[in-house]
């Protein structure tokens, strides 16, 4: 599933970092997934911080009808200007420790 924030945290080289564990598919697919779900909750926590708390239900509908809309992205920077960076900063994080993860098991 594509969303609004995907350029902004990109997984391609996480897919790539497990391939070198050769898992069979089935759990190759399934640690993407854990993986995508971190991410997609700890961003959507950083967007919810950013908004008041009127805000975050008409956020949460419009994200789950449109999980790729840009004005989502928007509304979110007219609320935080650093919204983009705190969301990179936090993608990062969330990269190194899953990388660290990943050396350990090889």
């Amino acid at each position: 599933m594509s969303v609004f924030y995907d350029h902004l945290v990109g997984l391609d080289e996480l897919h790539q970092d497990l391939l070198v564990l050769k898992l069979p598919t089935q759990e190759h697919y399934h640690l993407l997934n854990l993986i995508d779900s971190t991410f997609h909750h700890e961003i959507l926590a950083i967007c919810l911080d950013c908004l008041p708390i009127e805000h975050h239900e008409s956020f949460i509908v419009q994200f789950n009808k449109e999980p790729n809309d840009e004005s989502l992205l928007a509304h979110l920077k007219n609320m935080d200007p650093e919204i983009e960076e705190k969301i990179k900063r936090r993608g990062s994080e969330i990269k190194e420790k899953v990388k660290n993860d990943i050396k350990k098991v090889r």
